[in-house]
């Protein structure tokens, strides 16, 4: 019964839509079904994926109050089968002017980094999707600034974080402060300076020290856009910080179409270096993505083509 909140939460969810059929043009919806395969080439013999994903996401407005709900289930099919039931969030948030209260399972993307995640509060799925966490925040948003506290439930301990974001012009910033195992300081943001977007974030972990970071710069070039970014972080879910470099760059194909293309570099050793490819087409009803990943080390080198295809019923 370790995820017998979460029913009791979802419950309480729908019974509340159920009770209001007369509001029932207050409730937003969007679902869309994924479908993704998979190849990968290495050394071993070569192995192939495929999973099957939806997502949802709800909205409830009964003003003042409105609820969230976003699941993410899937199932991945490899060597081994990995379900996920993919609840991502559930709350209720209280609006009244300059003061928001929420209280559920909720998101709290810290991270201003676009390529890189130097630190996160959040889990991941066994699919590799960030998830929220329980807990209740309070809000405060005067004019330009934003403060917020949070007591959030993490490793089985109540987790107090508080953050401060405050806007200056073309600039803003926001520091933070928490104590999940020990304490942990961070201060981020971002700005325009001569038609290029800067931005960074550093964070300190303490007892023991640790520190983590990542700076970069954003522009248009032609019809696209280019991103530069390095520091030390983490730059796939669950791998362990390094110090890094890393670019992308984006060229749409008029309005249906993109492509991606992008660049690690592993400051490490072993040195790693992973280049990426992915081409997106997009319809109103379905969306199609085709990415060829590539990584390689001084012994290895592994290649790994997936197709996506989501569709929005």
């Amino acid at each position: 019964m370790a995820h017998r909140p979460w029913f009791i939460g979802l419950s309480l969810w729908l019974v509340a839509a159920c009770l209001q059929p007369t509001l029932a043009q207050t409730l937003e919806t969007r679902l869309e079904v994924r479908f993704s395969t998979g190849l990968a080439i290495s050394n071993a013999p070569l192995t192939a994926s495929w999973g099957l994903g939806a997502r949802l996401e709800a909205r409830y407005d009964l003003s003042p109050l409105r609820f969230q709900l976003v699941l993410d289930p899937g199932v991945s099919f490899s060597r081994s089968v990995t379900p996920d039931a993919g609840l991502t969030e559930l709350y209720a948030l209280y609006r009244e002017g300059e003061l928001d209260v929420s209280a559920g399972l909720e998101r709290l993307p810290l991270e201003v980094a676009r390529l890189a995640l130097p630190y996160s509060l959040e889990p991941v799925s066994p699919l590799g999707n960030r998830q929220g966490r329980w807990g209740g925040r309070v809000s405060w948003n005067p004019e330009a600034t934003r403060l917020r506290l949070a007591v959030l439930e993490a490793g089985g301990r109540l987790v107090p974080a508080l953050s401060l974001r405050r806007e200056f012009g073309e600039f803003e910033l926001e520091a933070h402060a928490l104590y999940p195992a020990r304490p942990v300081v961070g201060l981020g943001g971002s700005g325009t300076v001569a038609g290029l977007v800067v931005y960074g974030e550093g964070w300190l972990l303490l007892n023991p020290s640790e520190a983590r970071y990542a700076l970069g710069l954003s522009g248009s070039l032609g019809e696209g856009w280019w991103t530069l970014e390095g520091g030390y972080a983490t730059t796939l879910p669950l791998l362990p910080a390094s110090h890094f470099l890393a670019g992308q760059w984006t060229l749409p194909l008029g309005e249906e179409a993109r492509w991606n293309l992008s660049t690690y570099l592993l400051l490490e050793h072993p040195l790693r270096v992973q280049l990426s490819s992915g081409y997106i087409y997009l319809q109103p009803n379905y969306e199609l993505n085709a990415t060829l990943n590539a990584w390689f080390t001084y012994e290895r080198a592994v290649l790994n083509c997936v197709l996506w295809l989501r569709a929005f019923p």
